[in-house]
């Protein structure tokens, strides 16, 4: 398959598949997630590489796009507490990757980690499990961002800061060998 044609295909996959957060906002942010990480998949499989020099910049886009997605959904909740939570962990990823874009320097990432998506998927998570959940105060909001926090700073430090490719990590360690 052609450049053009591969990037079709990521750009209706990344741009189309988080549109189900808006109806099923669990199961649609995971979906969101995994579309996010089809990127390098697509292109092994269809055997092009569109992204090649640019993939950096089209991620940010399409991530910065689902996430915010996902705040419009929060931000519908009655919650106050998880809706005030949320949209400061956003605004810190958001002021994290414009300090990262405009010096460069990598672990601004490790002090803006994205821990606004790992919130959002526990809210998401005790929400379609109790529907109207509600946090039931700071002190429990606190909890959760100490619970949701470290693992995401440790995927930060893997993928942004030491710059790991997990797909090709996957591919070359763990599905290569069984060939």
């Amino acid at each position: 398959m052609n450049d053009a044609a591969v990037l079709a295909v990521i750009v209706a996959v990344r741009g189309l598949v988080p549109l189900l957060i808006f109806r099923w906002n669990l199961a649609g942010a995971l979906l969101a997630i995994a579309a996010d990480g089809s990127d390098a998949i697509i292109q092994d499989v269809l055997g092009a590489e569109p992204l090649r020099g640019c993939y950096h910049e089209f991620d940010k886009v399409f991530d910065t796009y689902y996430l915010t997605i996902e705040l419009g959904v929060a931000l519908r909740w009655g919650d106050p507490v998880a809706r005030w939570m949320l949209a400061g962990l956003f605004a810190l990823r958001l002021l994290g990757i414009a300090v990262f874009e405009l010096t460069g320097a990598r672990e601004v990432i490790l002090f803006a980690p994205n821990v606004f998506e790992n919130y959002y998927l526990v809210l998401a998570g005790l929400r379609s499990i109790r529907p109207g959940y509600r946090l039931r105060g700071w002190g429990e909001a606190v909890l959760w961002l100490a619970a949701v926090t470290p693992p995401k700073v440790l995927q930060e430090y893997v993928m942004h800061y030491r710059e790991a490719q997990t797909w090709h990590f996957v591919r070359d360690e763990i599905f290569t060998p069984w060939n």
